[in-house]
């Protein structure tokens, strides 16, 4: 797919590997300059480096999407380098408990879920917002995982902030609308080149590597590889998507998790 991105800059969070990555050089193959986010810089400089290499303007800016302050800064640095943010694409912000069963999380780490999920997602849309509503424009992509929508043993906790996320979502794209604001998200399950799934296949006795394994088997069209959700999100912040706001989409290679 190619779509004109030009003339537009994008703040792609967690671009420095995996799904946030792909994003980043999908949006930059097809014209858009990029604000590449991470918290570690080499992995970041090497994408914004890549993405010179494609002939367009690119900076790294180092912020944890789980701090309210320093996403803020974050953007007004972006603003200031580039004049403009009319796309943001929120992805990475990992960290929290991994899936297992909630009698087993301890609850010191709730908090953490709920950072990781759901605020760090609120934040970026915050950080960017009197941005856009100023400028009356603007795309908003989030990346969030399937189990905010299915029922998935194991991921209580994981699909309760992805669940708030779909319902921001909803809520969001009709407040926005005033001010010609799109907002989507995208819902992923499995994905390969993730520093998740790099995380889950590490140790094959835990319950994580038996889940993913066990919906690997069973997924009719393969395992989902980040530039599937790259793909999408290109869709989300070209044009050709104006008419389409509040939605919630499923790239799960034909297989969402029952409960």
């Amino acid at each position: 797919m190619q779509v004109n991105l030009s003339s537009k800059v994008a703040l792609v969070t967690g671009s420095s590997k995996g799904i946030g990555r792909a994003i980043a050089l999908k949006f930059a193959e097809n014209g858009a300059d990029i604000v590449v986010n991470a918290r570690n810089q080499d992995p970041a400089l090497e994408v914004v480096a890549q993405i010179k290499g494609l002939g367009r303007k690119a900076c790294f800016e180092r912020a944890d999407i789980w701090n309210y302050q320093e996403i803020k800064q974050m953007v007004h640095n972006a603003i200031q380098e580039f004049g403009q943010i009319d796309i943001l694409a929120a992805s990475g912000g990992g960290g929290g408990p991994p899936p297992q069963f909630f009698h087993q999380i301890d609850p010191e780490l709730y908090i953490d879920c709920i950072k990781s999920g759901w605020l760090s997602r609120l934040y970026c849309v915050r950080a960017v917002l009197d941005h856009m509503m100023q400028r009356q424009t603007g795309k908003i992509i989030i990346i969030t995982t399937d189990a905010g929508r299915i029922p998935t043993q194991g991921e209580s906790l994981i699909g309760g902030a992805a669940a708030a996320v779909v319902l921001m979502t909803k809520v969001l794209a009709q407040e926005f609308t005033r001010w010609q604001i799109r907002i989507n998200t995208i819902c992923t399950t499995i994905t390969k080149d993730t520093p998740g799934y790099e995380y889950a296949m590490a140790n094959p006795t835990t319950y994580i590597f038996k889940m993913f394994k066990k919906a690997e088997e069973r997924m009719p069209f393969g395992i989902n590889k980040p530039d599937d959700i790259a793909q999408l999100a290109l869709f989300l912040a070209s044009e050709d998507s104006n008419q389409i706001t509040g939605q919630i989409f499923s790239i799960s290679g034909g297989l969402s998790f029952p409960g």
